[in-house]
């Protein structure tokens, strides 16, 4: 354990509180599953937080929220996990794993998906796909929506129909203070065009909805490999009944 983590004491009475009304999991350095839940994909990023609160749902958020605020701790949000900087984990402060909740829903009719922060793009892709649609996500599978998303959001549909923040539609965030309010173009507008490619620290988003669009599953033979390659959902789509022309 190194001299942050080590030398941070969190205030044990208002952890036991907190432990009292969460649903999620409390990991503290020295549980057996401690090392497990700081690691994050970048492997050259070794911190050591305080505490580590998986949520299970939007009440375990506000309570960590709270919790930091009472004890003064620096908070880091992890999605995914996949901040190449490390943003997704902290020395000696909490870090708010949102990688439970993992909630999707898909509103074929509206052409929409809400899904909770802890989804990944493989994930969401998944979902969508049942109905033959699908939103600008990530490259790979394995990318959490929730950085993505507030970075901007590249990926394989973003020719057609441009960047992942173009696609949301609206979130569900928490605040410093511990409150959730919904950010829209017509609810609290100036968050929401914040939070579109802004990043960090406006809040703690936990829900997103995308508008989706038409596409069609491709799957086609990697010439130089000489096998068939499967691609993600949305890599060769085009949009159902009018195929994408290509001129030579």
């Amino acid at each position: 354990m190194n001299a942050i983590a080590a030398g941070t004491k969190l205030d044990e009475t208002a952890l036991r509180e907190l432990e009292g009304a969460f649903r999620g999991q409390l990991i503290r350095p020295g549980d057996t599953t401690y090392d497990e839940h700081r690691k994050i994909w970048n492997g050259s990023i070794d911190r050591r937080p305080a505490l580590i609160a998986r949520c299970a749902g939007v009440a375990d958020v506000i309570a960590a929220v709270r919790l930091a605020r009472r004890t003064d701790l620096q908070v880091a949000v992890r999605s995914g996990g996949h901040s190449f900087p490390g943003l997704s984990v902290c020395d000696g402060g909490i870090v708010i794993d949102l990688g439970l909740m993992k909630g999707i829903r898909v509103d074929p009719e509206a052409s929409t998906a809400r899904a909770q922060a802890g989804a990944l793009w493989g994930e969401l892709d998944r979902e969508t796909q049942a109905f033959g649609l699908a939103t600008t996500g990530g490259i790979v599978t394995h990318t959490g929506i929730a950085g993505l998303t507030l970075g901007g959001g590249i990926g394989w549909l973003q020719r057609k129909h441009g960047l992942t923040i173009d696609q949301l539609l609206s979130v569900d965030l928490i605040t410093a203070e511990g409150e959730l309010v919904k950010a829209s173009a017509t609810e609290n507008p100036d968050l929401f065009w914040g939070l579109r490619g802004g990043g960090g620290n406006f809040g703690i988003v936990t829900e997103f909805e995308f508008r989706l669009n038409p596409v069609v599953r491709s799957c086609s033979p990697d010439r130089s490999s000489g096998r068939s390659r499967s691609r993600r959902a949305s890599c060769a789509s085009t949009e159902t009944g009018s195929p994408t022309r290509r001129t030579s």
